[in-house]
């Protein structure tokens, strides 16, 4: 939640920090908070230490003041405490002069927090993009670009760049008086297995309590909220949250719409969902088609670097957000999270989540290759918040938040993870939890159950034939740092372009998007 420059020059008890309009400052050091409606700042010193803290906003929660604050040591104390027992989303910098300056965060980490040093120097922001200066292609985390170009990604505090790395949650990163910085995690989080219900229990009214507490305990209400509402069970299962919330007043319902059969059914079940909700919603969509990813106007294709955790649908999401930021909205409620609620384990459905690993694509060169075995090194341990759910916000969070909007994941509250966890696994498996929510609204069935798959299969693998392999091409001509560092083998590229281009890709040559991000986000073409 916050952009820092901060040296250990300034981390000093003769030294004053000062709130100055939208950041505090002492000499050459400042921290910006990123400042919303929905989250909230504070500073305090005890004479001594001296710590910033920035965090989402509860109901009833005490309003909170920039200015620095002078308190005893036992409140410093015990503010930080309850803090880190009341609240998950929160990231806090604390000065302890003559030793440390540490970062630390919650478990929902809305909005992550990069971290990087140069010249003694401690760089932060939440948007990668703010840090370019530190992106220097020579210095390549060679294992986290075999993550992201072999389809192997994991959550960690890696970045495709040595230089910088993310504080992953409840991690703490301390930034000594040596100019290094160390990054500590965390304890595994506890999680739980599936339980038996008992004889004629019902799980759904305490799913739907749990979520409508999840979302009435934000301080929002009024006409200056969207959903993205694609239709699919994670979204209508938040929309219908908010259909009797005071946040779900006036709300502008947006998504990204699919092509051929796929739109034409998703449309018709977005429809259905909103006469139900019948309180004066507004709805958006933005084609998919219309913004294919690597296309003659696609922020792919433009001068200028993009960031590697940007979504490969880009450009219909910025189209959608910008139109979400025409209308004044200012927060956006997301379905992030309904997939790992529902999941399944290996154990228990060989389809679950490590189950499988995809094989090595043919575009991975030998370094990469010799690397995929250390895929799974200095990964985090345990979230309070499934993983994946966690590398989605990172995807999401900044492309909101450059428009002045703060995501909502109310799929990811630590007490619906765990409810889910518990539950048998045949009320997870194919999301019947939430189809059978759905259809208890009497909604027709096509809305809980649509009989064609809505996907971005077809948008993707049409993106890379059109315009994926012209990119590969200009790649292959202009040469890329990731063909250098051989994690990019120029033969394997050269094949799968040769079978997009006759419009026969076969197994996943459509996933070469990724190989195709990270040489976007090394180079300016």
């Amino acid at each position: 939640m916050f952009d820092i420059r901060l040296t250990h020059d300034d981390i000093s008890p003769t030294r004053t920090w000062q709130w100055a309009g939208s950041r505090w400052q002492c000499g050459s050091s400042w921290i910006a908070p990123f400042r919303h409606q929905l989250t909230e700042q504070a500073a305090l010193t005890d004479g001594i230490r001296t710590v910033f803290i920035a965090a989402a906003r509860k109901t009833h929660s005490s309003p909170t003041r920039p200015e620095p604050t002078t308190v005893p040591p036992s409140t410093y104390d015990k503010t930080l405490r309850k803090l880190r027992e009341d609240r998950d989303d929160w990231t806090t910098i604390e000065l302890v002069p003559g030793q440390t300056a540490r970062v630390r965060t919650g478990s929902a980490c809305t909005a992550p927090q990069y971290l990087a040093v140069t010249g003694k120097v401690l760089h932060g922001s939440w948007d990668l993009l703010n840090l370019r200066d530190h992106q220097a292609s020579d210095r390549l985390d060679p294992v986290a670009v075999t993550r992201m170009i072999g389809l192997r990604n994991r959550y960690s505090a890696s970045t495709l760049w040595q230089d910088i790395k993310l504080l992953t949650e409840r991690a703490t990163a301390h930034f000594p008086d040596d100019g290094r910085l160390l990054i500590r995690f965390p304890e595994p989080a506890e999680h739980s297995r599936a339980r038996s219900l008992l004889a004629g229990t019902d799980p759904i009214p305490l799913f739907r309590d749990l979520l409508e507490r999840t979302v009435t305990r934000l301080p929002w209400t009024g006409s200056r909220t969207a959903v993205q509402l694609s239709a699919g069970m994670d979204s209508t299962t938040v929309a219908l949250a908010l259909r009797t919330a005071p946040q779900g007043t006036g709300v502008t319902a947006g998504t990204v719409v699919l092509d051929t059969e796929r739109g034409l059914q998703q449309n018709g079940r977005r429809r259905l969902i909103l006469e139900h909700i019948a309180s004066g919603w507004t709805s958006i969509t933005v084609n998919a088609m219309d913004h294919l990813p690597y296309g003659g106007t696609s922020l792919f294709s433009r001068a200028g670097r993009v960031s590697p955790t940007s979504d490969i649908y880009i450009d219909a999401l910025e189209t959608l957000a910008a139109r979400f930021a025409d209308l004044g909205v200012r927060a956006v409620f997301t379905g992030i999270g309904g997939d790992e609620l529902m999941a399944t384990t290996a154990a228990e459905d060989i389809a679950g989540p490590g189950g499988f690993e995809p094989d090595a694509p043919p575009w991975l060169g030998s370094a990469a290759r010799a690397l995929l075995v250390d895929v799974d090194s200095a990964i985090t341990p345990a979230a309070v918040v499934p993983e994946t759910a966690l590398m989605a916000k990172t995807v999401c969070g900044p492309a909101l938040m450059r428009r002045g909007m703060w995501p909502i994941h109310p799929l990811t509250d630590p007490l619906l993870v765990r409810f889910c966890e518990w539950l048998p696994v045949e009320w997870r498996r194919g999301k019947h939890l939430m189809r059978e929510l759905i259809g208890r609204t009497g909604m027709p069935v096509q809305v809980a159950r649509p009989p064609v798959v809505e996907n971005f299969h077809h948008v993707i693998v049409t993106a890379m034939c059109r315009h994926g392999a012209p990119r590969i091409r200009q790649i292959l001509s202009d040469g890329s740092p990731l063909i250098e560092a051989r994690l990019l083998d120029p033969d394997g590229l050269a094949q799968v372009a040769d079978r997009l281009e006759a419009g026969k890709p076969t197994g996943d040559d459509h996933e070469v998007v990724f190989a195709l991000l990270a040489d976007s986000a090394l180079t300016t073409r």
